[in-house]
């Protein structure tokens, strides 16, 4: 391979590399702006009035029909006994678990009157000397309102392996404690599937005021600024691609190509 072929061969890598990596920062550019506009969204939803119990998509619609984020302000009756307990939830550094109980709608005249809706009430930190052990829940056995806020689903964090079903035999004398909760689980712990979605409980009720459960819920972050930094990342890459190419393949070269010739020059004068 001539020298000079070699050189074509490197400027051609070279550029391809700063269109591919330019490309790429455009990219996350513009996925960095979806999630703004998702954000925006999400922030507008929060300002509309809150979702009632007869709202709710009853009509075999999937969760994508939702208004995630709304507020929302449920009527029902809990279903205490069928209160499930997920574990390894953390919360400014802590161990504990995240506690989600159905709620029986009250809607008359709608779909939606009786239909159960999984609502996460909380999260309370684990007792360390004792992995099983759960405080006792002041629920209302009355019907409740419940203020909080739309969301895809119940919490669910990664797991090795499957967990076995429930086995359903009447009121459990013992807190079910879960790491995940899925479709099938909720057919046999309910003997019916719930509505989509989930409700996540921002404060207690006011039929039950509780200081157990914690509410301290993260506020959502679609990562925008992840796709920012991603952005940046690239498009450096594209600077330095740049560079490297323009020092090696061009600059240096010529700045050797002077220094040989006046080298030349002192050697025949």
């Amino acid at each position: 391979m001539t020298p000079g072929t070699a050189r074509v061969i490197a400027c051609v890598a070279g550029l391809a590399t700063v269109l591919a990596t330019a490309a790429l920062g455009q990219w996350q550019l513009r996925r960095a702006d979806e999630k703004q506009q998702a954000q925006t969204l999400l922030q507008t939803r929060q300002q509309l009035p809150a979702w009632q119990s007869a709202d709710w998509p009853c009509d075999g619609r999937s969760a994508e029909a939702l208004p995630v984020q709304r507020t929302a302000q449920l009527t029902g009756t809990w279903l205490t006994e069928r209160t499930v307990w997920l574990d390894n939830r953390t919360q400014q550094g802590r161990t504990g678990f995240e506690v989600i109980t159905p709620l029986r709608l009250h809607a008359p005249g709608s779909a939606c009157n009786g239909r159960l809706l999984l609502v996460q009430r909380g999260w309370v930190p684990r007792d360390m000397r004792d992995r099983q052990r759960v405080p006792d829940l002041p629920s209302a056995t009355g019907r409740v309102t419940v203020p909080g806020r739309v969301v895809a689903s119940a919490s669910r964090v990664y797991q090795l392996g499957a967990e076995p079903l429930p086995v359903v035999t009447g009121a459990p004398a013992q807190p079910l404690i879960r790491q995940n909760v899925d479709a099938a689980f909720w057919q046999t712990w309910l003997g019916q599937s719930p509505l989509p979605g989930a409700v996540l409980q921002v404060q207690a009720e006011a039929q039950s005021p509780d200081t157990v459960l914690q509410r301290e819920w993260a506020a959502p972050d679609l990562g925008r600024d992840k796709h920012l930094g991603y952005a940046a990342q690239w498009f450096a890459l594209s600077a330095v691609a740049a560079a490297l190419t323009l020092w090696f393949q061009f600059i240096r070269p010529q700045r050797l190509a002077r220094r040989l010739a006046r080298n030349a020059h002192h050697a025949t004068s």
